[in-house]
């Protein structure tokens, strides 16, 4: 704000300034360049806020349809206003300025009443008939410009709405393991200066707070676990599968150090996995519950290095044309002769033609450079094979750095194998190679895009387990 205040006092002064018409000139080039920046920055902030104020209201209109349809007595009371910090957001509202309400019982335009054979249902009036089944949350907000109130716009409004359906007739239970790095590099500052590992536990906090709308009932409808990782899996930090959230106790107790290396904790996750049918179909009669992993990692295993590998195949290969020559076999060994000699009559002469040049298919091999790394190998046979067992993986790069500049024949680096690594271990890669168009990979450049992301992955979560229509 003291460079906001320095700009206003400069353009005042050079607004007063009549020395001289290069100075006006000057200050009306430099206004036209500061207002075309400040505005820039203006624009970015309100976008920022506006994807906060969509986030607060996703999760007030899931909580809001959770609460009716377990006749929740702390829901949302109707057109009640409600501040930023009771909405379920992400990170802070830095405009404090959102509030929310939300409206029940609101037309579903979207979801027409149907009879028994399907067809939809008409008024007298030949439209269709709509049921109120809907729970709307409304986030309002104002972002006071620090630039553009030079030019009179002083205050930008925004506001996010989020309709969501009712919870369905029958739930879904789920088992939500999360598989997260704890090594060394955890510890260092993103580009918010934010510790990574502090940026991790917020984001996971929020992330409990929107799954623990589903139990707003008290029933045991899912379990979570924890398994970090760093050099090896961390036992005393683990949490095993058990019903409702992780407590902040639970999460707090992450740390950063060592390295990485990540196929024992998803090893431990696929293991556990393997035994929740069970324990659903006790608790609940569902022998095949949801099974969600939020995987996430700040970098590649360590261990990578750069590998030479030989690559042959066929190609058509120019053998250009010879000229004519004698070739004389002597005790095994053959001479080359390229004139003739009266006593080749002698000795046992080869007469061999010249000809012309032409293509024929050879084999022809060389050698190229690719990134190698045994732990990410086996990591990502442990996805794989939980995959193949219904595990819904979400992966989440979050903030990855090169360890250095070393590329490979086709000009990746660590970078681009860490960021390989986290697709292909997501359910974005399917079991036959071909990747699929959901957003189960996420790349988070910061504390506050993790915070975003596991948001998401919260609500996606929330709406498959307890069936919202969308």
């Amino acid at each position: 704000m003291k460079f906001t205040k320095w700009i206003k006092n400069s353009l005042s002064q050079y607004r007063k300034d009549t020395s001289g018409s290069l100075a006006a000139v000057w200050a009306i080039s430099g206004l036209s360049i500061i207002m075309a920046v400040g505005a820039a920055y203006d624009v970015s902030q309100v976008s920022k806020a506006k994807q906060l104020a969509q986030i607060a209201a996703d999760n007030m209109a899931l909580t809001a349809s959770v609460a009716v349809d377990f006749d929740n007595d702390d829901r949302f009371q109707e057109n009640h206003s409600y501040p930023y910090t009771q909405l379920g957001g992400p990170s802070r509202d830095f405009t404090n300025s959102m509030v929310g309400r939300v409206e029940y019982d609101v037309t579903d335009t979207k979801d027409p009443k149907r009879d028994e054979n399907g067809n939809i249902v008409l008024d007298e009036h030949g439209n269709p008939v709509y049921n109120k089944l809907i729970a709307r949350a409304t986030v309002t907000g104002t972002y006071h410009t620090a630039f553009m109130d030079i030019i009179g716009k002083k205050n930008i409004s925004f506001k996010a709405t989020s309709d969501v359906a009712y919870a369905a007739r029958e739930g879904k239970p789920a088992s939500i393991f999360f598989v997260t790095d704890n090594s060394g590099s955890m510890g260092s500052y993103d580009n918010n200066h934010v510790r990574k590992i502090d940026g991790l536990k917020y984001s996971m906090k929020s992330f409990m707070n929107i799954l623990s709308t589903i139990n707003s009932h008290g029933d045991n409808i899912f379990r979570t676990a924890l398994f970090p990782y760093s050099s090896h899996l961390i036992s005393n930090k683990i949490v095993n599968p058990d019903w409702g959230v992780l407590t902040n106790h639970e999460i707090n107790r992450m740390y950063a150090s060592g390295g990485t290396h990540s196929t024992t904790a998803l090893g431990r996750a696929q293991s556990k996995f393997s035994l929740e049918n069970n324990i659903h179909n006790n608790e609940n009669g569902d022998d095949n519950p949801l099974k969600f992993l939020i995987f996430m990692s700040d970098g590649s295993n360590n261990g990578a290095y750069l590998n030479n590998v030989q690559v042959c195949q066929t190609e058509q290969v120019w053998v250009p044309g010879g000229q004519r020559h004698w070739v004389l076999h002597y005790y095994g060994t053959d001479y080359t002769y390229y004139r003739y000699y009266w006593w080749f009559v002698y000795y046992n002469v080869t007469y061999v033609p010249g000809g012309n040049g032409h293509y024929e298919d050879q084999e022809v091999c060389h050698y190229n450079t690719e990134w190698k790394s045994p732990e990410n190998e086996t990591s990502l046979a442990k996805c794989q094979a939980m995959k193949q067992n219904g595990v819904q993986i979400y992966s989440i790069a979050y903030n990855i750095t090169d360890a250095g500049n070393n590329q490979d024949s086709n000009g990746d680096t660590l970078t681009d194998l860490a960021i390989k690594f986290m697709k292909d271990c997501s359910s974005n890669r399917k079991t036959d190679g071909t990747y699929s168009d959901d957003s189960y990979y996420q790349f988070a450049e910061n504390g506050s895009d993790l915070q975003t992301v596991f948001d998401k992955i919260g609500q996606q979560v929330v709406k498959e387990v307890i069936r919202i229509k969308r």
